[in-house]
């Protein structure tokens, strides 16, 4: 469910009141169709302050997102550093089975269903204005763990004290995430033709923009 924008090396800081926001959050308790119980820990103070063997999957999990060229506009993996940096550098979700927490040593290949971060879309007075980038894990697939980090991400972000939500890169062919943000009252507020060439696609495919209220 990607929608980001801007260059993975470069950071727009967030306002100092969303920092402050950010280390006040607890974690999201929700369910999966199937009735499994899942928490969504908040992570706001960077790639540090959760297990490295997670970390090293989540690096191996978008980096195969990002070979296999179909949501993200990517060409190459980064360095498991520069993802760790770009992913959890200013306020991200990471979603997993169960209440035990993020302790080393988890069966995160079966137990960790996604992350999802939180970045401003623009810098400085536009910086209330914010964006997201999603990543299911191939082993949490049709559970309905895009929906539960979507319903997250619309608690999560305005008590970071984001105003409204842009997604910048939806891409048109991408059905599964264009029906979920459909259903969180996403609305479609631009296009961009032809702005992709993507491995599942001959032709080049439209980006979508969504936008959202979030106050």
């Amino acid at each position: 469910m990607p929608s980001i924008l801007e260059d993975p090396t470069t950071k727009i800081p967030p306002s100092t009141s969303s920092l402050t926001a950010s280390i006040t959050l607890i974690p999201r308790k929700a369910q999966l169709k199937d009735g499994s119980p899942v928490t969504l820990y908040p992570i706001a103070n960077g790639p540090q302050s959760i297990p490295a063997d997670l970390v090293a999957l989540l690096h191996r999990e978008f980096s195969e997102e990002i070979e296999a060229g179909c949501t993200y506009p990517m060409e190459e993996p980064m360095a498991r550093d520069r993802f760790a940096e770009y992913w959890f550098g200013t306020f991200a979700v990471v979603a997993v089975l169960g209440q035990d927490g993020l302790t080393e040593g988890r069966d995160w290949d079966r137990e960790c269903l996604g992350t999802f971060y939180v970045k401003p879309n623009y810098p400085g007075r536009c910086s209330h204005v914010c964006n997201a980038g999603f990543l299911t894990t191939a082993a949490a697939r049709n559970r309905g763990v895009g929906l539960v980090m979507g319903e997250a991400y619309l608690d999560f972000a305005p008590k970071l004290g984001y105003k409204y939500s842009v997604f910048n890169l939806v891409f048109a062919n991408n059905v599964a995430s264009i029906k979920i943000w459909e259903r969180l009252g996403f609305k479609v507020i631009g296009r961009v033709p032809a702005a992709a060439r993507l491995a599942n696609s001959a032709d080049l495919v439209d980006a979508l923009i969504f936008g959202r209220d979030l106050v």
